[in-house]
């Protein structure tokens, strides 16, 4: 969390793989990934990362189940659909496998971006405003499952505005200018919201 401009983004960009930081080394899994070529990103990013968006980010032209194993047959996963299927139906979406978005709510089509990240059993998931762009009953149902898959051992790096999000979590950093500057363990919204305030405010 942090005011618009800390840096959010740019650290889930930079711990994710997708920029390269000016200074420091990312590690995952014990590998300094800020080394590896693009070749080796691009797979790393396949099997070990998983990414869910604001926006979805869903092929509109394909169904749920297509959207899920489309980056399972670009990893060359012979069990593509299966796999997807199994992820949909965690997320609770076994009847709408063959709905493109369209016909999906935007909870729903987060749902599956959800099991899209999933999918390839990734050691972390970045999360940037998973629910920005969700109604209040939408996002408390995403957030639940976020929660509920954090509880069965997937690490999740979620960037949010929202105090009530930030609540879920196991840890709550704050950033400045760039910097992290505090953090927070098993905050409720409130205490997270007075934080995330006093930083806005500070000269």
């Amino acid at each position: 969390m942090g005011p618009s401009g800390s840096g959010k983004s740019t650290l889930m960009s930079c711990a994710a793989g997708l920029d390269s930081p000016d200074a420091g080394r990312v590690f995952l899994n014990g590998s300094d990934i800020s080394t590896l070529s693009d070749d080796n990103l691009t797979r790393l990013r396949r099997s070990d990362i998983g990414f869910v968006f604001q926006q979805f980010n869903l092929v509109g032209a394909l169904t749920a189940l297509q959207n899920v194993s489309l980056p399972l047959r670009l990893a060359g996963d012979s069990n593509a659909d299966s796999t997807a299927r199994d992820a949909l139906g965690v997320l609770g979406l076994a009847e709408h496998i063959g709905q493109k978005p369209r016909e999906l709510s935007g909870g729903q089509q987060q749902r599956v971006a959800i099991a899209r990240a999933l999918a390839t059993q990734p050691s972390i998931v970045f999360a940037d405003e998973p629910t920005g762009a969700l109604d209040s009953a939408a996002a408390a149902v995403v957030l639940r499952l976020l929660r509920e898959l954090v509880d069965r051992g997937q690490t999740i790096l979620m960037v949010t505005h929202d105090p009530q999000a930030a609540s879920r979590a196991d840890h709550v950093a704050f950033l400045r200018d760039g910097r992290l500057v505090r953090t927070l363990d098993g905050a409720d919204a409130a205490q997270i919201a007075s934080a995330l305030a006093d930083l806005e405010l500070a000269p």
